[in-house]
């Protein structure tokens, strides 16, 4: 038996483990862990120290580890979300600005399109071959913006849906076009470079077999029966799904990125990412082992020979950089009617990060002998500033928040005034727009968010500047005006996130399909009445009013339990823990459940024991 050296290994967990404590412990929030990561690579690596010396076996964790993150990456797309809110008629703006998967495509289409003359710009003065660096200016490094957009919480949004299916479409046509655009020079155009459809018919077949298998009640016995201890049979079938489609690729020689991804999207499409355990522990082994390998291994493989000619290129970096700046964050700012210009900002500086797929590209322009070792040493130092860049600046912009609310109620009626309470207290950003006088005394009592207008009508719907994300509820206790104001939003504005009261002159004229949602006073009146009829008791459990029982989402920020268990805890006795979501997972808590940092607890209670419930999981200020 052939001696395996362990000592690579140890070294990059150690790497992996210290980083993430360092950071968190010096409360150093702008630096990802994956570049210290990648920085620290690289001084353990052949070019500083010299303490890492390459092995085979520490390839392979690391090819592994980048294709789980891609496969990662495709298993974190929402195709429900996309498939549901995708234009159903013609394709208008407020749907392009709207629908993830439009927004992704213009901003990578943009990307595309700007990078063509910037091309042109720089072989003006640095002879360069134009569509090549036109290829290699959209390319983005998804292997660092799935990391850092699920650390901030934004995967599962709308926002981190939109890098991530922009990363994703970069990806893909990136090394699509640069195969295609290689195999031209070297062969010229030749049918079988259009093997990479292979993969996609592969994909229709799998999906309608697993749609087909799911449906039988014995294999989802099995799967329940094997799905924890020793057999993790949905582990391993996912692992087995992952490993297929890169045999698959390897099989049409394409990419075997491509292979990864779209078996993340097949997976996806068969899992409940509220309730499957398997997220979490595909995390667990992803994150916990393959995934610092690959980040680690990035800044140890990472050629510094190519910078021998550094001062020869400094022009040329610098132009590079400025180029995939400007080529990635002009079609980004696309998103500013959703998210503000902060965060446009931020999701368009993070996508200009570069780093393997870009590094990748340039050792292919070099093989072709189409750049040279000069222009090769300036992508790889461009791709690493980037990468450095981005995510700091991404950082930067994302933790300036605008001023503004999520949720605007038009209306100083009693029930704004109640929405407006139960929005703080799930600490959701809400403005009530108000001219009745005698209610604007509860709302200051309160410390409520509001703004007093002498008369509330459309021309100061104009001021509001919403947004495409925002939500308004139209309570004013006039109808005309509910209509009047209704109808200028809806259809001036063609605003479509809408809550306002049913009526038939305005119900008739709206699609089957249109985000504005209707309140119909009486029905909701019957609704009430007939549960304190036939289900008295858990109406005077559950009463809506302050002073009875209520459910409440806690999230746990408190370091006084972190890591306890719920038995060690003591909780208010006229309330109970019901739910706990952590990550992808929900599971009831028990006894011996550790509450952890992060986990989101569903109570219920009055509001003594709500006010302990916070007391307890939220952190103090003192």
């Amino acid at each position: 038996m052939d001696i395996i050296n362990y000592w690579p290994l140890f070294l990059i967990f150690i790497i992996a483990w210290m980083v993430p404590l360092l950071l968190s412990w010096l409360e150093i929030t702008k630096v990802p862990a994956v570049i210290v990561e990648i920085i620290m690579g690289v001084l353990i690596g052949p070019f500083v120290l010299n303490l890492v010396e390459e092995t085979h076996y520490m390839d392979f964790l690391a090819d592994t580890g980048f294709l789980i993150l891609i496969f990662l990456a495709g298993l974190e797309i929402d195709v429900d979300r996309i498939i549901v809110s995708f234009p159903r008629r013609r394709i208008r703006m407020v749907d392009l600005v709207s629908n993830s998967l439009l927004l992704a495509i213009f901003i990578y289409g943009g990307s595309l399109l700007l990078a063509l003359p910037f091309a042109w710009l720089i072989n003006q003065y640095i002879e360069i071959d134009v569509m090549f660096f036109t290829l290699l200016l959209p390319t983005v490094a998804l292997s660092i913006i799935v990391p850092i957009v699920k650390a901030d919480g934004e995967i599962n949004r709308k926002f981190g849906q939109i890098m991530l299916m922009e990363g994703a479409i970069a990806t893909i046509m990136s090394i699509i076009l640069i195969s295609m655009y290689s195999g031209v020079l070297r062969f010229g155009f030749q049918a079988e470079m259009l093997l990479f459809l292979v993969i996609f018919i592969v994909f229709v077949i799998i999906y309608y077999l697993g749609k087909h298998l799911v449906k039988v009640y014995t294999f989802q016995k099995l799967l329940y029966r094997l799905e924890h201890a020793a057999s993790q049979i949905r582990v391993r079938g996912a692992v087995a799904l992952l490993l297929f489609f890169i045999i698959i690729a390897q099989i049409i020689q394409i990419e075997l990125v491509m292979g990864a991804f779209v078996a993340g999207i097949l997976l996806s499409l068969f899992i409940s990412r509220e309730r499957s355990a398997l997220l979490f522990k595909l995390d667990g082994m992803s994150y916990g082992f393959f995934i610092p390998i690959f980040f680690i291994m990035v800044g140890v493989n990472l050629d510094l020979s190519a910078l021998t000619q550094f001062s020869e290129s400094i022009p040329f970096i610098i132009t590079l950089t400025l180029g995939f700046f400007f080529t990635q964050v002009i079609p980004s700012m696309v998103m500013v009617k959703v998210f503000g210009w902060k965060k446009a900002m931020a999701g368009g500086v993070l996508l200009t990060a570069r780093l393997g797929l870009a590094i990748a590209t340039a050792q292919v322009g070099l093989n072709l002998g189409i750049i040279s070792t000069a222009d090769n040493a300036g992508i790889v130092t461009a791709a690493i500033l980037t990468s450095l860049i981005s995510p700091m600046a991404y950082k930067h912009f994302n933790r300036a928040r605008e001023s503004y609310y999520q949720i605007l109620i038009l209306g100083g009626s009693r029930a704004s005034l109640f929405l407006a309470e139960r929005f703080r207290m799930h600490q959701v950003s809400c403005l009530t727009i108000l001219q009745n006088q005698e209610i604007l005394k509860e709302f200051e009592r309160k410390n409520l968010q509001f703004k007093y207008v002498e008369k509330l009508a459309t021309p100061l719907i104009d001021t509001l500047r919403l947004r495409t994300a925002d939500l308004v509820i139209v309570l004013t206790e006039s109808k005309p005006l509910n209509l009047e104001l209704t109808r200028y939003i809806k259809h001036e504005l063609n605003h479509n996130k809408l809550i306002t009261r049913k009526y038939s002159a305005f119900d008739d004229k709206l699609d089957s399909h249109s985000e504005t949602k209707l309140i119909d006073k009486d029905e909701i009146l019957a609704n009430h009445v007939e549960d304190m009829v036939l289900r008295p008791d858990s109406m005077a459990s559950l009463s809506v009013s302050f002073d009875s029982y209520r459910v409440e989402e806690i999230k746990i920020t408190s370091k006084d339990i972190h890591r306890k268990l719920v038995k060690e805890v003591a909780f208010p006795r006229s309330g109970s823990l019901v739910i706990q979501r952590r990550g992808g997972e929900i599971f009831i808590p028990h006894g011996d459940t550790h509450l952890l940092l992060g986990d989101v607890i569903t109570v219920i209670g009055n509001s003594g024991a709500l006010e302990e419930f916070r007391r307890i999981f939220e952190q103090q200020i003192k």
